[in-house]
């Protein structure tokens, strides 16, 4: 309903060199159904052609529609949809890490997992849109090799997403546009009700941020700067460029945390804990980082 509007940028012009041309707009469709009683509900299907040409990671992209789809429970059961917090960065600055929220909130309190996820196909070839929509299930798309649902897009460390926290971590290191869905999974009673999936392309260009907060990613963990399990004891490596001021946060409630460029800090129990460093903070262009530290000593392997 409505016309589209368009989604600002959300940053400085002089927090980014050689910035790209942006255009993003959004728009929302409303339509209220009245049905009938069901034992196994309904599938709502919107189908349409095409995609962005210039999709690196898709083969044919601008031949390949999107099917956008609501699933409506059985009757029995009374459920409210996962809401997406966040829109997508608009400007993704090559080999600068990336950290992106795309958590969901749930009015039910179900329980959320993250995961990447398979994007769909839709209507294709001359066809605006199908007179007819597919029923499920429907095609998933062909990415164009090395590509797929779970590598989607190249970055060194690798863009991931966190299970349980739904935050997007990684260090892209090409220029491009890649799809990225996103499938968000309901539970209730360790059950699977729901999922709400939503697809996006990640504009990967060569500009650079003036100032950019990082803390390496030295473990294998989605978003983990270190799992130590020798001691307490945690020094922290700073990466970040373009500061002149840091203030970090270390995770434990009532710690003054640090101003230092790369601190050391003793940890006050086992734990993971959110460490967040702050780059110029209170400036024109700050910038900041959120990493987990898992303290775990001492671990001795012991078994017959």
């Amino acid at each position: 309903s409505g016309g589209s509007i368009d989604v600002p940028a959300n940053f400085s012009n002089d927090c980014v060199k050689n910035i790209p041309a942006l255009c993003l707009y959004r728009k929302r469709f409303e339509k209220t159904y009245y049905l009938k009683p069901s034992n196994v509900g309904y599938v709502v299907v919107y189908q349409r052609c095409c995609r962005n040409s210039n999709i690196a990671n898709l083969v044919d992209p601008g031949d390949k529609g999107a099917t956008y789809y609501c699933v409506i429970p059985r009757t029995a059961v009374t459920n409210n949809s996962a809401v997406f917090k966040n829109y997508p960065p608009q400007v993704i600055c090559q080999s600068n890490p990336l950290y992106y929220d795309h958590s969901a909130t749930d009015a039910d309190a179900d329980s959320l997992s993250y995961e990447f996820c398979p994007a769909e196909e839709g209507a294709s070839g001359p066809d605006i849109k199908p007179r007819i929509a597919s029923p499920p299930p429907f095609d998933t798309v062909d990415y164009y090799p090395p590509y797929s649902y779970s590598y989607c897009m190249p970055g060194f460390p690798p863009v991931q997403i966190d299970p349980r926290t739904g935050i997007i971590t990684g260090t892209p290191n090409r220029v491009g546009r890649f799809l990225v869905t996103v499938c968000c999974t309901e539970w209730r009673n360790g059950s699977i009700i729901n999922i709400s999936k939503r697809e996006f392309q990640f504009v990967v260009t060569d500009c650079s941020k003036v100032v950019v907060a990082d803390i390496p990613q030295l473990s294998d963990a989605p978003n983990t700067y270190i799992v130590n399990c020798r001691d307490f004891k945690v020094h922290f490596i700073n990466k970040s460029t373009g500061g002149f001021a840091y203030k970090w946060d270390f995770g434990v409630e009532g710690n003054a945390g640090s101003t230092e460029f790369e601190p050391d800090f003793v940890y006050p129990d086992t734990g993971t804990y959110v460490v967040k460093l702050i780059v110029n903070p209170g400036t024109t262009c700050p910038d900041s980082i959120s990493r987990f530290v898992k303290v775990y000593p001492v671990f001795h392997s012991d078994f017959e």
